[in-house]
Order: structure tokens, then sequence, then C-alpha cells
């Protein structure tokens, strides 16, 4: 009997053993993420997959139209099913719903314990659809808790940096206009035609693999410029700081100035020769590597700032152009223009996993790591509670990875989704700060550098954004809820044919040996994207973006 009781309990305690291994041996399921914000296309590795993984014992499966080609929507919505997760641009989304492709969540995304704190926005967005009252198809993108009519930050999305050490070491003059900032850099280039390993460097340096890209024609480097003179392009239209439309060929317009400013730097030996078939990838190796002198994206200095150039004077800062009017977007308070949804074939134990995940993404864990990254690594945690910047060359420099995140460089572990559901500006109810490590007050007191101080000195402000309020010099552009019509199929093929046509000329004109051959390209391209049809296009975008113009003057009003 005693024998029989010492087998009974030994195979009593050995079940729940192998009960365990079996678990860890369990296969993980995997989730296919349709994703418009991509940049992998693939199995998301490296420490983020690990962290996934340990948690939900999923695998991450990217599906990435910007690597992949766009005719990867094409053939999955022919098939039925997009992915299990869909993160698309609202416009797209709207259609899908339509096709079918995207599953009714109303009976479960407002239990999502951590997408509470942003019910108005969910609610504001799915009631926007006109799909009826309670009935929930998506997660608006980058929700935040602030305002709809403010900014929230100390740069806006795009304006024009040098590093600081070159802007001194020339006098650090007045810049007036683009004419004064072409001047700054040729005399930059005087002083830094090469990197310290004696590889060529350039002021500008350009990259075609960007064009037509997030509801804009044209070459992403001219698009995005043409907002430091309040111009923003919504489709094939140029949207005025008065909230007119104009054709973006209008001579008026940002996009001349902006391609003429970009082919005198040309003509005057500014730009970097390899511009035209370089990608993204290239461009960054040399950002990296010094051979830029000016960028525009604020996240581009990521790549650069690192705190030992913070505190050398050597890194990127913003050098106001006095004839500006930058455009900025308000706060996402109601999201950016992407969307999350779930795919139409999902059901059962892999809808309740989707559930799961998205209540972590949205949890302070999951935001921590989304915005701040790995304790230990990109940040430490003080004796006070609060977060401490660490090695913030961890992205640019792909530092090693702790063993306890799969080891490893962080760069190739990243999480691959790139998008997320709340933005970093929220706060972090751990720290009482928000994910942002901008604002932490240990960043702040961090990077109160001779730099910075050199910088409030010189421009009598505490930051750019101060700077353009205090001298008028910015466009909000308030955040709102638009339900925008998605282009027909012949709206479709129009719009890649003249894309087609502004990108061939507006290169060509980048190039351009004299202003004459500018013009005479520029005439050309107005000619060929008149004869394609450029008309219908224009007016077809003017009534498709009006919709969110006249939501934007209403949530100003309120």
């Amino acid at each position: 009997m005693k024998r029989f009781l010492s087998l009974l309990l030994t195979v009593i305690m050995v079940i729940p053993m192998l009960s365990a291994v079996a678990m860890a041996e369990e296969a993980p399921m995997v989730i296919d993420f349709y994703d418009d914000a991509a940049n992998y296309h693939g199995i998301q590795t490296g420490w983020f997959a690990k962290v996934v993984k340990d948690r939900f014992n999923i695998e991450l499966n990217i599906i990435a139209p910007q690597v992949a080609g766009e005719s990867i929507y094409a053939t999955r919505a022919a098939d039925g099913n997009l992915g299990d997760v869909l993160i698309m641009d609202k416009s797209k989304f709207v259609n899908c719903i339509e096709a079918g492709l995207v599953k009714d969540i109303s009976d479960r995304v407002l239990e999502i314990e951590n997408l509470k704190p942003f019910h108005q926005q969910i609610k504001a967005y799915n009631a926007s659809l006109n799909k009826g009252e309670g009935v929930y198809y998506g997660i608006p993108a980058e929700m935040v808790n602030t305002s709809a009519v403010g900014v929230t930050g100390e740069m806006i999305y795009s304006s024009p940096q040098v590093r600081w050490d070159l802007y001194k070491a020339v006098g650090s003059p007045d810049v007036k206009d683009l004419d004064g900032l072409l001047d700054l850099l040729a005399k930059i280039h005087e002083i830094h035609p090469a990197n310290e390993n004696g590889d060529p460097a350039y002021p500008i340096s350009l990259w075609p693999d960007w064009d037509n890209n997030d509801n804009m024609s044209g070459p992403a480097n001219v698009v995005q410029l043409t907002t430091w003179y309040g111009d923003k392009f919504k489709g094939a239209a140029i949207l005025k700081p008065d909230n007119t439309f104009v054709k973006l060929y209008d001579k008026d317009s940002g996009y001349y100035k902006i391609t003429q400013f970009l082919n005198k730097a040309y003509q005057m030996g500014l730009v970097d020769p390899e511009s035209f078939e370089q990608d993204w990838n290239a461009f960054v190796g040399k950002l990296q590597n010094g051979q830029v002198d000016l960028i525009w994206y604020s996240w581009q200095q990521g790549f650069w700032n690192s705190q030992d150039r913070m505190d050398n004077g050597t890194a990127f800062q913003v050098i106001p152009v006095e004839d500006a009017m930058f455009y900025a977007d308000a706060d996402n308070f109601f999201g950016s223009s992407r969307v999350w949804g779930i795919g139409s074939k999902v059901e059962g134990e892999k809808y309740e996993k989707i559930l799961e995940f998205l209540n972590w993404y949205a949890s302070p864990e999951g935001l921590t790591f989304q915005h701040c990254g790995i304790e230990g690594l990109n940040y430490i945690v003080g004796e006070d509670g609060k977060y401490i910047p660490y090695k913030d060359n961890a992205l640019m420099d792909n530092l090693p990875v702790p063993e306890e995140y799969g080891g490893g460089g962080y760069q190739d572990g990243n999480n691959a989704i790139n998008q997320w559901l709340c933005g970093s500006i929220c706060l972090n109810p751990n720290t009482g700060e928000t994910y942002d490590q901008k604002y932490w007050a240990s960043y702040i007191a961090k990077n109160m550098t001779e730099m910075k101080k050199e910088w409030q000195a010189r421009f009598d402000a505490q930051d750019p954004v101060d700077w353009m309020k205090k001298n008028n010099k910015i466009v909000i552009s308030p955040n709102c809820v638009a339900n925008l019509a998605t282009d027909t199929n012949d709206i479709e093929l129009l719009r890649n044919e003249i894309n087609k046509a502004l990108c061939k000329y507006t290169w060509q004109m980048f190039a351009a040996e004299s202003d004459d051959d500018f013009e005479a390209l520029w005439n050309k391209m107005v000619d060929e994207m008149d004869g394609l049809g450029y008309d219908q296009l224009f007016d077809y975008d003017c009534q498709k973006w009006q919709v969110e113009v006249d939501a934007k003057i209403a949530a100003v009003a309120q």
C-alpha cells in the first residue's frame, strides 16, 4: 500500500511538470500583421520577438506593402484574407470594411482594459464610418490624451537642421530665406567637404524610394520641405494655410519653391551625386558616417544625436529660416492617419489571443517597450521610480541586447510593427511622466548642455517650437476625425500615371544645369500632367479633402 501511495504521489508530482514542459514546447501561434507602416517584411526576430513570445507564445509575421510591393494588397484582398491584424491608412480601411475583409469587433473592443481611457477617440472614429450606433470596426493609431488643437514638444515633424558645430564655425549667421540657407550650406561645405575618414560629405543627400508615399504626390524629399512654407499635400492638391487648395504646379505653391531650391543646391555643387539612385538605407549610412549636413525630419536626429554629441556640440539643431511659416500637425488626440483592425477570418482562440495582445500593447509595460526600450539598455530606473536615459545610441549603433532578451543587436530586433495604438506623449502611470523621454525631468537636466544654452541665447527661445510661436511662424493644423472617400479604380490609375510624370520631371529638374533648363522641364511637366487629366484629379482631391478641412475648422470652433 505504501509503495502504491508513493507511486501515486510521484505521478501527481510529474503530471504538472509534464504539462509545463508541453506548454513550453507548444508551437507559437503565428499572427499575420498586414501593416502599411512596416519597413520590414517577414517574421519578427530579436528582442521584441522574445518579449512577445514569452508573454503570449505568438510570432508576429509582418506583411509590409512598403517592402513587398503594393500588389500584395490586391493579391491578399482577392483571397479574402489580408491578415489577422490590419494596420492601414484610414481611407483604405473603409474600403476593406465594404469588401468584408475587416471583423466587426463591437462585442469586445470597449472591453479592452487599457484602451478605456481612449473610448472618446475610438467612438468618434467608428461613428464616422456610419455603420450604426455601437458598431465598431477599428481603433485609431497613435491616440493621445492631450489636446486636438495644440502642439506638445520642442520640435515639429519637418524643419531645417544642421550640425551646431558647423553652424558656429561659419559665424552662426541669420538665415532669412532659402537663398540664405543655401549660402549657409555652401560655407559649411567649404569647411566640411569630407568626414573624418575622408569620405565625401555633402550638405544635401536625397533618396527616391519614398516617392508618392503617405497620400501625397511626388518625391517625399520635396513634399516634406513644402511644409516649411505652410503648404500641406493632400493627394495631388496643396492645401494652403488659409484652407484653400491650389494646384501643385502653381508657381506660388511650395512645390515650385522647394524644387527650385534643390536645383539651386545642385547647381552650387551641394547635392550628393548619388542622390538619384541611392535608397533610404544608403542615406542613413551616410548620415551615421557624418557625410550629410542638412536633415529635415525630427526623428532623423536619432541616427546622429548621441549624448556625447549633445555634450560636445556636434549634434544637429534646428536653424530657423526667418521667412518660413512652418506647418505642424496638432497632437494626435483622435489618432493618426492610420487605423488598427482585425481580419474578418479571425475566430476563436486566435481572436482571444489578438485581443490579449492589443490590451498589452496599450498597457504601461507594452508602451514602455515601444517608446522607451529595454530597462538597463535604453534607460535605468532611479530611486524615485522615474526613468533616466541610459544608452541613447542603442538604435544608431545597434548595441548588443542583454541575454535575458535573447541577445543580438537592438536595431535588428526593434519592434517591426512600427505603429502604436497610443502615442509616446501619453502619461506613464508608473512614473508620472510621458513615455517619450524628451519630457523626462532626467532627460531635460541631462540635455541642458552648453550647446542648448548657446542655441537658446542665439535665438532667444527655449526651443524651436517656442521660437516659432513667439515669432508667429507656425501654422497648427487641428487633429480631427474625417472619413475620406476611397479612390475608385479609375482615379487610382489616373493618380499613378500623374505621379509617374511628376516624379520623372521633378528628378530631372533637381539636376537641371541651368535655370532655363529648369523652367523648360517645369513647362513640359505641366503639359504632360494636364494631358493625362490632372484637372480631374485635382478637382477630385479638393472635394475629397474638403471633408477633413471642414472637420478641422469645426474642431477649432469647439
